[in-house]
């Protein structure tokens, strides 16, 4: 059986005022029964370029948090594209995992993520307020965790991807953490104590109904039972205040290309994507994570730089709707038809948009202070 030691942290001496850099040392000490020497997490960075120029309040943060037998360079490099305007954070699990229930890692993972977090907002450059939390399968489900067990008001936003709650995280009506060790032989992994998530965090999960690992409909893999994954973010919205039925099944919302279904409690701030990317994620999913995190969406100077390419037209031909990724915040949308007259468009419950005109050819536009910024030419079918 598994036991762990309380953890001792040495990277506790980060000044305040400091500015973080691709070149500052995140990596990160700490002591447990499976390394009583101490054992050195290692992080990754990467914090954008923009000429010197840092966004009022700082840059927003995003932990990534490697898969199985994945690392943090890994994720750097598959999020630096995705997520462009945020300060990328990506530790390195111990034995290149993290620590759910019948992981070889016994590591204080929760506690690691949880003093980085804190180390992280003491840095001029960073919007302490703005800390946000994506992980990948195994990673996901530490996310989940921090989700459940993390307290840091900072933590605004969370993104589980491939991989949704788990039972022993939730199970008899109420959310669950371990209070010692962590074990597949131990009920329900040892995750015993009733735990109370912050209610203002918003939730994204990503999964696939044709995932060969993790069981969409739920069941038992990788050691743990799986809670079916439109059941999971209804329990969360749920917890959140939802007093609604569960979104499930053919009552998600189609959008993007490649098709993706999205189940949404916006009032909540608690979103589910399905799709077919088996273990992985689509472009559609990747700019859906993009959006839900709102990257590139704020105000780099006093003097609003918005960056006209980010911003991508997502058209749904079934229902006629359209939608705009990384849409600056300031940001006004137009329609005019091939003469140049205004249409009119209604904006629906999801954040897309319909125009109430005829079939025909029309021109979405992008306006920002009355400056046009980008045009889409968009054929309404029907």
């Amino acid at each position: 059986m598994k036991t762990r030691l309380l953890l001792i942290c040495t990277l506790c001496h980060t000044l305040y005022g400091q500015e973080l850099s691709n070149s500052t040392n995140l990596d990160q000490f700490f002591t447990w029964s499976q390394e009583p020497s101490g054992y050195d997490f290692p992080v990754a960075l990467y914090v954008p370029d923009n000429g010197g120029v840092v966004p009022e309040g700082g840059y927003p943060v995003c932990i990534l948090l490697h898969g199985g037998d994945g690392n943090g360079d890994q994720m750097v490099n598959q999020f630096s594209n995705v997520l462009s305007c945020h300060i990328l954070v990506a530790p390195t699990g111990y034995q290149n995992s993290w620590n759910i229930c019948q992981e070889n890692s016994d590591a204080p993972d929760t506690e690691f993520i949880g003093l980085l977090i804190d180390t992280l907002q003491t840095f001029a450059n960073v919007n302490p307020d703005k800390i946000r939390i994506l992980g990948s399968s195994n990673g996901a489900a530490l996310a989940n965790r921090l989700f459940i067990e993390n307290d840091n008001v900072g933590v605004d936003r969370i993104v589980a991807l491939v991989s949704q709650l788990n039972t022993s995280q939730f199970h008899d009506t109420s959310f669950y953490k371990p209070s010692g060790s962590t074990d597949a032989a131990l009920p329900n992994c040892g995750y015993n104590t009733i735990a109370n998530p912050s209610a203002s965090r918003a939730y994204l999960s990503i999964c696939n109904d044709n995932d060969p690992s993790i069981p969409y409909n739920g069941g038992i893999s990788v050691g743990v039972e799986f809670i079916p994954a439109e059941e999971a973010a209804y329990l969360i919205a749920q917890y959140k205040g939802y007093s609604g039925s569960m979104i499930s099944g053919m009552m998600g919302n189609p959008i993007g290309m490649p098709l993706i279904f999205e189940y949404a409690y916006p009032e909540q701030e608690v979103y589910h994507i399905r799709g077919n990317a088996f273990h992985g994620a689509n472009e559609s999913q990747l700019d859906y994570v993009k959006t839900f995190l709102e990257d590139c969406t704020f105000p780099l100077s006093s003097e609003d730089l918005v960056n006209p390419e980010a911003i991508q037209l997502i058209a749904n031909a079934q229902t006629s709707s359209f939608r705009l990724t990384n849409l600056p915040e300031q940001a006004d949308v137009s329609v005019v038809n091939t003469l140049g007259k205004s249409c009119t468009i209604r904006e629906n419950q999801y954040g897309g948009f319909t125009i109430d005109e005829p079939a025909g050819i029309y021109y979405i536009q992008v306006l920002v202070n009355n400056d046009l910024l980008k045009i889409f030419p968009y054929l309404k079918k029907d």
